[in-house]
């Protein structure tokens, strides 16, 4: 087997990315579950804990992130510092996190690459220990058992997942790109802040340190932190001082019995405030991290974030300093970020895993590992460099020279995993064509033939004798027959049977049914990127039926070609006729229509199809091209129709209407269809419909239906 070049841009990995990672919200209630599967962690994600080397190069990246809406609270950039270099395909993503009813847009951009010391290095885990966990847990006790075991991890030689994420510095600041003021604020330390000021003209009535539960701590410092309040158990950002008010000042908003911040501590919490002249510290509530990966996320409560409280400073415990409200928001994005990351890193190994192996004889039994089949929860995501157990890793394969490593089990459905690979072949298919979809689906185990063989015709004809070739070629957009035969055989009915025609047209009508059913399909898929599955099934659907074969094929006059010597079939071929010279010239699809139609014309529109197929070497192009304006108009998103029966069921479902069972019968030739519909244990609706079968008869009961519905 010759070897073969396969691409996938940037843009359709990300697409497969997201096939892979992010579906999977609903549950598929019938079928039962798999067994335990892995659940896979990327390897540039994965290193050893520790590091013998005085220094490690880190390749930085710049996680940039602009509100598309209006915010109080501005969203800073963050580094990501990595020991793996990531591919350019990985390091330039984009994508929008979901906030309440808008969107923050989040561009990965290269930075630069640093060396880092052991003890940077160590600095730099506390702070993003620190801020994650308070982030996600908003409590301290488990913080501080961490960090107790984080000097002592420092002399593992485990892999876990481990990589930086730091706050970025302004961009005066330069070439600097981390903000190490703020990495430094790990663990903050009051002996070295009560007499730096950076603020030489403290506000009125204000020292230049305030009293805190840390002892004496400069203004400059408090305005910027996080502070722990014990009496309270509350974490909160410091924006600020408030320069009106301190323990003496009434309290805000009023209450029925006015009193001061002072008489308030001391009768709700037993505290006396011993400096009550100091100023007020002007706090907000921290962030919860939550899924921001759902672009409609719902908000089942009020966020408490955007209020302030006021704070006498003695009775806050400084916990991070410098550090704004800022940044703490835009760490608590940050969770959703790597997830997204660490998908489309998964997606992305998959990936040259299958192009590094595609010419070689290699199968594998699943990749079940690969599949994320539930949303993302903040809760299990594992903060890295985390020395609490959670971010070393539960053992590791060797995938193609590399490893990927398991970070636990899950359970998922068959009928996922089947999902999963059909789009894995779309994905293929869509950016490197048959070839490379053929290559993978081999790889996984689904043998397909590559190799051509020519059709060869066994039998001799003079089409010309019994059809009009050279007309009929230019219906088809002037296609020239190599083998003329090919168009005879497609025109026969099995009726008409010569000698010299040892076939009909039912073989290529199989044939052709598959090939148009394709080609429409990617058409529709590719002229219309943005639309949803469900709206591209109906396009589908409203293009790739008899009724729409049928009317093509009188419109063309294709009737007038078909050899048939069944009475009973010209008479069906005669109404059809009949009935489209009443049908409305601006209807296109014919779900409008009250009569039926002969499926021989809509059988013949597939053959012909079939016949292009074979007689061009297999090139669904020269289908689609031939084909194509016989079904002119093709349908639009403004001009599709919906099957009057699956507008019924779906209206039903929506009104949460209980559709009985219909009731179908034929007698002397007449079709009679019934439909009920109840609400409430109350019939709602009652319709008998006629007609020449039961497919129109329950168009038409379900289009009366509709009509009555939508009236009233």
């Amino acid at each position: 087997m010759e070897p073969i070049n396969i691409e996938i841009d940037g843009t359709q990995q990300q697409s497969a990315a997201a096939l892979l990672v992010e579906e999977a919200t609903q549950e598929l209630a019938s079928e039962p579950y798999d067994d335990q599967q892995p659940s896979y962690v990327p390897p540039e994600l994965v290193k050893p804990w520790c590091s013998n080397d005085a220094s490690v190069l880190y390749h930085c990246y710049l996680i940039q992130m602009k509100p598309n809406f209006c915010s109080d609270i501005p969203v800073n950039d963050i580094v990501l510092g990595m020991r793996s270099e990531l591919d350019c395909d990985v390091a330039n993503m984009n994508f929008d996190l979901g906030v309440g009813k808008s969107t923050i847009t989040v561009n990965f951009k290269k930075a630069a690459e640093i060396h880092l010391s052991s003890e940077q290095i160590l600095q730099c885990r506390r702070f993003q220990i620190t801020i994650f966990r308070i982030l996600m847990d908003h409590n301290l006790q488990k913080l501080e058992e961490v960090l107790e075991r984080l000097s002592v991890g420092q002399n593992l030689e485990v892999e876990s997942i481990d990589y930086l994420l730091l706050p970025a510095a302004r961009m005066h600041q330069r070439p600097f790109i981390i903000d190490w003021e703020c990495v430094m604020s790990v663990p903050f330390r009051s002996e070295e802040n009560s007499e730096y000021h950076v603020d030489s003209s403290p506000p009125n009535n204000c020292s230049r340190v305030l009293h805190t539960k840390n002892g004496m701590v400069c203004t400059c410092r408090i305005q910027n932190s996080l502070v722990y309040t014990p009496h309270t158990g509350l974490l909160y950002c410091i924006t600020g001082l408030l320069n009106d008010l301190n323990g003496n000042s009434r309290m805000i908003p009023r209450r029925r019995r006015a009193r001061t911040y002072k008489t308030h501590y001391e009768e709700k919490h037993g505290i006396k405030l011993r400096f009550d002249q100091q100023l007020l510290l002007k706090g907000k509530h921290i962030f919860k991290v939550q899924n921001y990966l759902q672009s409609c996320r719902q908000q089942t409560e009020k966020d408490s974030c955007h209020t302030s409280v006021e704070l006498p400073p003695e009775l806050c415990s400084i916990v991070m300093s410098p550090l704004s409200v800022s940044n703490l928001y835009s760490f608590s994005l940050v969770p959703s970020i790597m997830h997204r990351l660490e998908s489309l890193l998964l997606a992305f190994n998959l990936k040259r895993m299958v192009l590094d192996r595609c010419t070689e004889n290699v199968t594998i039994s699943t990749i079940k590992g690969f599949i994320r089949n539930e949303c993302f929860d903040p809760k299990k995501w594992i903060i890295p460099g985390d020395y609490s157990g959670s971010s070393f890793l539960n053992e590791k394969l060797p995938f193609n020279e590399k490893n990927i490593y398991i970070r636990g089990t899950r359970k998922i459905k068959g009928k996922r995993v089947a999902d999963v690979v059909e789009a894995l072949i779309g994905a293929f298919l869509s950016t490197g064509g048959e070839i490379a979809a053929i290559y993978f689906m081999n790889w996984v185990g689904i043998k397909v033939d590559l190799f051509h063989i020519p059709y060869e015709r066994h039998f001799q004809v003079q089409p010309e004798k019994l059809i009009d070739v050279r007309h009929l070629e230019s219906l088809l957009n002037n296609y020239s027959f190599r083998d003329p035969s090919l168009l005879l055989e497609a025109l026969t009915h099995g009726s008409y049977m010569l000698p010299q025609i040892p076939g009909c047209y039912e073989r290529l009508e199989f044939l052709g049914d598959a090939v148009l059913d394709y080609v429409i399909t990617a058409h529709l898929y590719h002229k219309y990127p943005d639309m949803s599955p469900g709206l591209l099934t109906d396009m589908r659907s409203a293009s790739v039926n008899n009724i729409c074969y049928a009317r093509t094929a009188v419109r063309a006059g294709l009737h007038k070609h078909i050899l048939a010597s069944d009475c009973v079939l010209h008479t069906d071929i005669a109404n059809t006729v009949n009935n489209f010279g009443s049908l409305s010239a601006e209807s296109t699809f014919g779900w409008e229509s009250e009569t039926y139609f002969s499926e021989v014309l809509a059988d013949i529109i597939e053959s012909l199809a079939g016949a292009i197929f074979v007689d061009s070497e297999y090139d669904k192009n020269a289908v689609f091209k031939s084909i194509r304006p016989l079904l002119e108009p093709l349908v639009s998103p403004e001009t599709m129709p919906l099957n009057p029966a699956k507008e019924f069921h779906d209206y039903c479902q929506k009104m949460q209407y209980i559709m009985k069972k219909p009731v179908k019968s034929i007698q002397n030739g007449v079709a009679t269809r019934t439909i009920e519909v109840e609400a409430n244990g109350v019939v709602k609706y009652t319709h008998t419909s006629t007609a020449s079968n039961n497919d129109t008869a329950k168009r038409l009961a379900c289009r009366e239906f509709l009509r009555l519905s939508k009236g009233n």
